[in-house]
């Protein structure tokens, strides 16, 4: 689906961040939570968990959330302009890019 940068008039496809919708971002936050449950949490012993324990496995969950989270944003597509760098691009389909392609007299390439 196109977008539209309100600032430089670009249309196509957008961009994500650095961390945002970056998959090698969230397999990186994703394994680092495996890791961290791995080598800090006794499997053993889970009822008596002190409380360095609790803070490294909260991380841990927080991290793979994240990481969970990061993957489900990298298959939408990106809202920054890869050509001004500036974030929010309007959908070209949409009523308030229609309105802004009208006010702007804008020519929409197939």
């Amino acid at each position: 689906m196109k977008k539209l940068c309100t600032r430089c008039l670009y249309i196509g496809m957008g961009r994500h961040g650095l961390f945002s919708g970056n998959i090698y971002v969230a397999i990186a936050q994703i394994s680092l939570g495996i890791a961290l449950i791995a080598v800090n949490i006794d499997t053993t012993n889970l009822i008596s968990l002190n409380w360095t324990q609790i803070i490294v496995f909260t991380i841990a969950v927080l991290s793979i959330l994240v990481g969970i989270l990061n993957l489900m944003d990298a298959r939408k597509p990106g809202l920054i302009c890869p050509r001004c760098n500036k974030p929010g691009m309007l959908d070209v389909e949409s009523a308030e890019g229609q309105r802004f392609i009208k006010e702007k007299q804008i020519k929409i390439p197939q």
